[in-house]
C-alpha cells in the first residue's frame, strides 16, 4: 500500500518536470532530450547492435518525439542529446529495456 502512496506523491513532480519540458530556454531542451533518450533506449538497441525490441515502445517513443517537437534548430539539439542519453542510459543499464 506504501508504494501506491510515494508513486502518487511522485507523479506530481514528474507532471511537472514534464510540463516544464515543453517550455523556453536550455534546462527544457535537456529535460525533453532525457525524456526522448530514455523512450528511445527503451524502443531500440544501441549496445548490442542496432535493433527494435517491440513496436509499441516505437510508437511510444514516435509520439514523445511529436509532443516535444521544438524550432529546428532545438529539435537537432533535442535529437542529438537524447542519442547520447540513450546510449548512456544503456551503457549504465544495459538489461533494464
Amino acid at each position: 500500500m506504501m508504494i501506491w502512496v510515494v508513486m502518487s506523491f511522485a507523479s506530481i513532480f514528474m507532471a511537472y518536470i514534464c510540463w516544464y519540458a515543453k517550455g523556453e530556454g536550455m534546462i527544457s531542451i535537456i529535460i525533453s532530450s532525457a525524456i526522448i533518450g530514455v523512450l528511445f533506449a527503451q524502443a531500440f538497441s544501441l549496445t548490442r547492435g542496432f535493433y527494435v525490441y517491440h513496436i509499441t515502445e516505437i510508437l511510444t517513443w514516435i509520439i514523445g518525439v511529436m509532443i516535444l517537437y521544438r524550432k529546428p534548430k532545438e529539435f537537432a539539439i533535442e535529437l542529438g542529446l537524447s542519442v547520447v542519453i540513450a546510449f548512456i542510459y544503456q551503457s549504465v543499464l544495459p538489461h533494464w529495456g
